[in-house]
């Protein structure tokens, strides 16, 4: 079966970020974050979320710990 849109989403249902590097103002929706839980080198929690800017291709963090 083939993929097909079902629903756009409304300009209301997207998040905002502001991408510190080239300042562009980006719309992004939960399933375009990105993660990576892991453990830091004492063996407490490590991670971080973020999105990638479609504008400059860096990432944008989101959430750190």
């Amino acid at each position: 079966m083939v993929p097909f849109v079902v629903k756009q989403p409304d300009p209301e249902d997207f998040l905002k970020k502001k991408c510190p590097n080239c300042f562009a103002i980006i719309g992004y929706v939960p399933n375009d974050v990105q993660s990576y839980h892991g453990t830091d080198y004492s063996g407490g929690p490590d991670g971080r979320e973020w999105v990638v800017c479609p504008n400059c291709k860096k990432d944008i963090t989101l959430k750190s710990w």
